[in-house]
């Protein structure tokens, strides 16, 4: 097979950052990004489709926090998407300092006050927090050095249990405003918001052999407002991009779907919505059919999910993150001890597209480049600056013939579809911590 080629990739990074800035789930300028994705899978002969779904987006206007009390002047910050906009002017507070935000530090009247906690900010966390009747939240950076990042809230969280103006501040200036007593303080937020459609960007390569296996290789192609979203996940993006020029030009046993999908920085509402989407036409199926030995669905033949998310960092490490089969784990340290490069492997749920897939049954195998530059996700500073095309190359040369030896050339899959137990909890576990008990599909 003709090799990874890295200055290619770099070339789809630069067209999805450089040229096209950030691309927020349901902007103009994702559409943008999809379309390019799109011609790029055509390009390559494959059957592409979009997969579109509603989101609910934002765009940022106004953020300003302001220390009144003692004169500490403005304070660098972010606002929270789809939490609640101010006033022109804002609203005035008195700031009480509530630590992590456990509700053994949620004590005496905090109703009415302004509450700072150390992120992150998750479904139960939310939840005590409103439970204080505040009139606003700022989250500090859980990690020195980094910007505040530019994330939201989840709708279902405001819907459940209402909502106040948040922010996010730097670290040091959270050990700044817990320093020196802060009492009284300004917060304005104002962002627009609207019902959107994104969309997943599907580009099918059918198997020559056993076209019925399916094989998922994916990654988010969206960013954070006004963020180039270089690392997480334009880079992640450009390596799926290539590998599908080179198995589309070599073929495949199996089909090969890859996915772009759309508005994963919204709690992964592209993946979601493909996993209900087969979830759904799964137990349909079942119902029609009597005799459940021959009864092979969609969903069913789905045999793995790949994805990649944030590639490209000059400086990081190669982690493979896990849910399924030990022989998953076996084939990745094998071949990495064989050519390289080295990759730590883990069996943790992983913050991404492959988690939504894993929570249908499909086994997932993610593929990340973390640390160094990484920890800027979701700030500006995750640019295009900090990669390069020997590292998209690096990793993603070593994917693609991971997936050669075992998708598509491999008589017989050889990986079982199955996920243990103990990691089937843990996936659970991760959805509750976000969407709440009653596990509502976004």
């Amino acid at each position: 097979m003709e090799a990874f080629d890295g200055e290619r990739a770099y070339e789809h990074l630069r067209n999805l950052t450089v040229e096209l800035g950030h691309r927020l789930a349901g902007s103009d300028e994702e559409k943008e990004a999809a379309s390019y994705i799109k011609s790029e899978f055509d390009k390559n002969g494959l059957k592409t489709v979009f997969q579109n779904f509603p989101v609910m987006v934002y765009q940022p206007r106004t953020s300003k926090l302001e220390v009144l009390e003692p004169k500490l002047g403005e304070i660098g910050c972010e606002l929270v998407g789809l939490s609640s906009s101010t006033q022109p002017e804002g609203i005035l507070g008195e700031l009480a300092f509530v630590e992590t935000g456990d509700v053994q530090y949620l004590q005496g009247n905090l109703t009415g006050k302004i509450l700072l906690t150390i992120g992150p900010v998750r479904f139960e966390k939310y939840a005590n927090l409103m439970k204080m009747k505040p009139v606003g939240i700022v989250v500090i950076e859980p990690q020195i050095g980094k910007p505040p990042s530019r994330v939201d809230i989840l709708p279902e969280w405001r819907e459940r249990f209402g909502t106040v103006p948040m922010m996010r501040i730097a670290l040091e200036d959270g050990v700044k405003l817990v320093k020196e007593g802060a009492k009284v303080m300004r917060m304005a937020v104002h962002f627009n918001e609207k019902k959107s459609l994104s969309a997943n960007v599907i580009g099918e390569l059918k198997g020559d052999r056993i076209p019925e296996e399916i094989v998922l290789i994916g990654a988010h192609y969206d960013s954070s407002p006004g963020v180039q979203g270089a690392s997480d996940n334009a880079g992640g993006t450009a390596v799926m991009l290539e590998l599908s020029r080179l198995f589309a030009a070599n073929g495949s046993a199996r089909t090969i779907r890859f996915v772009a999908w759309g508005a994963e920085e919204l709690f992964l509402r592209g993946s979601q919505y493909y996993s209900q989407k087969l979830k759904e036409k799964d137990e349909l199926q079942k119902k029609k059919q009597a005799n459940e030995s021959v009864n092979v669905t969609e969903l069913r033949n789905h045999r793995l999910c790949i994805n990649l998310d944030v590639h490209g960092g000059i400086l990081g490490k190669n982690e493979a993150i896990v849910l399924g089969p030990q022989d998953l784990i076996s084939s990745v340290r094998l071949l990495s001890n064989e050519v390289g490069p080295a990759i730590e492997l883990t069996e943790e749920v992983h913050s991404s597209d492959s988690t939504a897939l894993s929570r249908v049954g499909i086994p997932s195998l993610s593929f990340t480049r973390k640390g160094g530059t990484a920890e800027y996700l979701h700030t500006p500073r995750d640019n295009i600056e900090y990669l390069d095309a020997h590292h998209l190359a690096m990793y993603g040369a070593f994917i693609g013939l991971w997936v050669k030896r075992y998708v598509a050339d491999s008589l017989s899959f050889p990986f079982e579809r199955s996920i243990p137990e103990s990691q089937q909890k843990k996936i659970e576990d991760y959805f509750k911590k976000r969407l709440g008990p009653n596990l509502r599909n976004c």
